[in-house]
């Protein structure tokens, strides 16, 4: 039976992966079934601003600027170094594919279902969104590991619209590994993470008084 995680629960989560991880480049949590992997000082979150982009391999965590086998999703520019023409896309193999209608990439809402009954498109589509901020972008691929093809999610970033250099960044992404179906979970706001983390560390400060004394 697949285990609920409370949003308060899924946000202290996302707290304590980037307080404790630190300078590593991804912290990895799982719950219930579903995996998350958070970037945090990682440069490679940023997407390069040029038609290579960033390769994710969303089992393994592997990142690179240049194609490799195994790779589940790409995010990238085209068209030119000109912010007006550019174009952020993401690119899968046809074993995958992104949530979309037709070649334009559907940013979805928080608690949003991406499953077997979504429309997928694989190859290239649109990830231009109408407004800048964080967008969630659904997407499927074949878990290596498994043979199962697995449904999640990217967090983007994108600070500008149109985007120009530096201004996407992926957050994390979701997927569920045993093919069921995955909601998009909300990002918690800076304050809620703020009190949460704040939280933590006073009651951490508690338990080593109370050791000492």
């Amino acid at each position: 039976m697949k285990q609920q995680v409370s949003l308060g629960k899924r946000a202290m989560q996302l707290v304590l992966c980037a307080t404790v991880a630190g300078a590593a480049l991804t912290a990895q949590t799982a719950y219930a079934d579903v995996i998350t992997v958070n970037f945090t000082s990682n440069p490679l979150s940023t997407v390069p601003y040029n038609i290579d982009g960033l390769y994710l391999n969303l089992v393994t965590g592997a990142t690179g600027t240049a194609g490799f086998a195994g790779y589940d999703v790409n995010p990238y520019f085209s068209g030119s170094a000109t912010p007006a023409t550019a174009l952020f896309r993401l690119l899968t193999p046809s074993t995958g594919g992104t949530v979309a209608t037709g070649t334009v990439a559907t940013a979805l809402a928080a608690g949003s279902l991406i499953s077997s009954a979504s429309t997928f498109t694989s190859g290239v589509v649109n990830a231009n969104s109408a407004t800048s901020g964080i967008n969630f972008f659904g997407i499927r691929f074949v878990n290596e590991s498994t043979g199962i093809t697995n449904y999640g999610y990217l967090t983007v970033q994108q600070m500008a619209n149109p985007p120009v250099a530096g201004s996407v960044q992926i957050l994390s992404y979701s997927y569920d590994n045993t093919g069921a179906g995955i909601t998009v979970a909300a990002v918690p706001e800076p304050s809620t993470a703020l009190m949460l983390l704040g939280g933590m560390l006073a009651v951490g400060a508690l338990r080593r008084r109370r050791t000492q004394a």
